[in-house]
Order: structure tokens, then sequence, then C-alpha cells
């Protein structure tokens, strides 16, 4: 039995139930080794429907989905039997199996975070590859690529796709140039020029892992005074959140120390304009840290902050360590880039 079995198992016997339905893909593809049950990106459930019991691990699908899902993904390596259904049987299959037991399902509740939360090694290892490559591709594009002129659509839409080109998705692509960084937490990309200075934040997804960062670039010799004094201050705070998250720490009590380092930067109130992140792996955030939330930080969990001061920002995707005396591991390390303070830097390119 797998550790992942063995964490479904304990579930179930904790909870009463004769096994646990998924349907959510991330969830799925934590189950299923990785194996990717996406078609529609839109939607958050899967193409199937996963059935683990004890005895047994049945993949529900179609015969669309059934015989890519069988030659082309781990799930039959990860001892799960897919099960072709004519298409129009999957719904009424499952509401039969969900009358017939007392089955755990993960739709439209998901209660399984618990379970998910501490990556395995071998997930450890996608993670780590997955960081390292998407840091390398934006990185990349926002040293080389970006010129003065080019649209934020042309920005975003080259991120994605060099990040597509190695098998990578890009749930969440941010772009923002010049004064709508500092407008918006949350920039979707538009028809704007570049003039002076842009943003990227991408959230990437493989194999059911996501991890997220952001970069800047400024076309300059220098950056202006006011810009390099807020980036200076929001990597501070970034830097106290790494530190501050240890294994048993309670989320809002880390909250709180970024929180201090706000008010030691000068910006007392930028973290009320907009929310700091919090735990990650099959979503892009599993909750957000609040200054309530009293659950714990888990061991080799990934984490995603994401500071913000007005026209700036600072955020990386870092790995806890195995118990509370270890430090965080950076999984999207900043490669050929300029760091200050240990974090990434506004990158400064001629014009």
């Amino acid at each position: 039995m797998s550790e992942i079995d063995e964490r479904l198992a304990a579930f179930c016997t904790a909870g009463g139930h004769d096994g646990v339905v998924l349907r959510r893909r991330g969830n799925m593809s934590w189950a299923g080794g990785g194996s990717d049950f996406h078609c529609d990106t839109a939607s958050s459930l899967g193409i199937a429907t996963l059935v683990w019991t004890p005895g047994r691990k049945v993949c529900w699908t179609d015969t669309i989905e059934s015989p890519r899902l069988t030659a082309e993904e781990p799930l039959t390596r990860e001892g799960w039997e897919v099960e072709a259904l004519p298409w129009w049987e999957a719904d009424t299959r499952l509401a039969s199996l969900l009358a017939s037991g007392r089955y755990a399902t993960d739709w439209p509740v998901d209660p399984l975070y618990e379970c998910r939360a501490s990556l395995t090694a071998a997930e450890v290892d996608r993670a780590r590859s997955l960081g390292r490559e998407t840091a390398g591709v934006v990185e990349r594009i926002m040293r080389e690529d970006v010129k003065l002129g080019m649209t934020e659509f042309h920005l975003g839409g080259a991120v994605a796709g060099w990040l597509r080109d190695r098998g990578i998705f890009a749930h969440v692509v941010l772009v923002a140039a010049d004064d709508r960084i500092a407008a918006y937490r949350h920039p979707i990309p538009t028809a704007k020029p570049i003039e002076r200075t842009a943003m990227v934040a991408v959230c990437a997804q493989r194999r059911g892992l996501i991890v997220s960062l952001t970069r800047l670039v400024h076309f300059g010799a220098t950056l202006p005074e006011d810009l390099s004094r807020r980036h200076a201050a929001v990597i501070g705070v970034d830097r106290a959140l790494h530190g501050t998250t240890r294994v048993g720490r309670r989320w809002c009590d880390a909250l709180a120390d970024g929180v201090r380092a706000y008010a030691a930067g000068g910006y007392p109130d930028e973290w009320t304009k907009h929310h700091q992140g919090g735990p990650m792996g099959y979503e892009c955030r599993d909750f957000k840290a609040t200054p309530t939330e009293t659950r714990a930080v888990k061991p080799r969990q990934l984490v995603g902050w994401n500071p913000t001061v007005s026209g700036t920002k600072s955020e990386d995707t870092i790995l806890t360590g195995t118990d509370a005396s270890a430090g965080v591991e950076v999984m999207t390390p900043a490669g050929d880039w300029p760091t200050e303070g240990g974090r990434p830097a506004i990158l400064c390119r001629k014009a």
C-alpha cells in the first residue's frame, strides 16, 4: 500500500467511510500519481471519477477518455483499474454508488486537504523540477524577450506558450505594465503596451502540482527611488514570512509576523489591500492565511506567500521542512536573476 493509500485508509477509518469518491482534478492527480484528468481547463472537475476503497481502486470514465488515460497516464502503474462506461451511463453509475454505501466525496466540499497537505518524496521531486523550470521560463522571457511597446497580452501569451512547451499549464497569468501594477492587485493582461516597467505573476501546474512566482523588470539603468523603496519593503515582508513558516506554527501567527514586517518597513496598512497567500499544492492556494486561521503548518508542505506593496510584489513557492527546527526551501529559485537580501530584485534592463 502506498503512502497516499495509507492516508486515504486512515481518513476512511476516522470518518467511518466505506471509501472515497474523487471528482476534483487536483485530488485525482494526487491520488493518481500525477495523472492528468483535464479536458476543459475552466472546469475543476476531471474527465473521470476515481473510486477508492481499501480493497480496490477504480477509475470510472467513458469510452472517449479511457484509451488515453490507460496509455498515457500513470494510473495503472499506481494500481488503478480503468473501467470504460458508455458516456450516457457515467452519472447514473455514480449516483447508484453513492446511494449504496457510506462514501466520502470531494464535491462540492473538499474534505481531503489534511490528507494531501504533506508531500511524499516523489511529489517533492516533481514540485522541485516544476518550480525550477517555471522560474527559468519566466526569468528568461523577462530577461531576453520583453521589449518596450510589447503589450501585456503578448507578454502573457509568451509566458503561457513557453510553459506549455514544457508540459506546464499556466492556471494564472497576471501581467501589468507601469501604472496598472499599482492600480490592480490581480491585473489580468490587456492591450496596454509596456513603457517602463512590467510585472508577471503565474500559478503553473504540471501533473497536478502547482507552483507560483512573480518577477518584475524595469527599463532603465536604475530603479526610481520610490519603487526601490517599496520593493525593499515588500521583500522584507517576504523574508519575514519565509522565516516564520515553521512546522506546527499556526497560520494566523505566521501572518502576524508578516503584518509586523509591513509596519517595520514603513507600510503598515498594505497587508489589508491583498491576501498574503497560504498553503498550496494541488490548488493555487488551499486556503488563505488570515488573522483567525488557527490550523498549523504541515511538514513538507508547499506554501505560496505573496506580499504586495502598491506598485510591486514578492512571491515564490517554498517547501517547509520535516519538523519545527528546519527552515524552508525555495522551490522557484532565482537563477540568472538579481537578488536583494536573498529575494528576487527588480531586473533593470537597458531601454
